[in-house]
């Protein structure tokens, strides 16, 4: 639905709320098309917390370390914005192939621009 307000009126969905998707979506592009972008989410949320608590732990670990002091809120502060930096990093390609395939409708020939998460990814970086 979000997505929905960027595309040329001609191209826009129009659901009026969620449950509208929730009926007009298989109804119009199939049952299947309600998972669409579910591969994707999940390796966005993996990527994110391996960036974020992995990070964040070993930081504040070496931190402690530098210093030769536990737990100071300027520790745990640095190390947040550290984890934060390497989350984003590594979730955005995710979040990239997420966004293209949970937006995606058919073409006129009813096939979709993409196959999947690695044909969505080889096309995305060919450009």
């Amino acid at each position: 639905m979000q997505a929905d307000t960027l595309l040329p009126a001609a191209q826009r969905r129009g659901y009026t709320s969620f449950f509208s998707a929730l009926v007009r979506i298989p109804k119009e592009e199939g049952f299947t098309s309600l998972w669409r972008g579910c591969n994707p989410t999940i390796a966005r949320a993996m990527s994110m917390n391996l960036g974020m608590l992995a990070t964040y732990d070993e930081c504040k670990e070496q931190l402690d370390k530098i210093r030769g002091e536990k737990d100071l809120l300027t520790t745990r502060m640095a190390s947040s914005a550290v984890a934060g930096v390497v989350c984003a990093v590594m979730s955005l390609p995710f979040d990239n192939i997420k966004t293209k395939l949970q937006s995606m409708k058919p073409g006129a020939d009813g096939k979709y621009q993409y196959k999947g998460v690695v044909d969505c990814f080889i096309k995305s970086i060919a450009l």
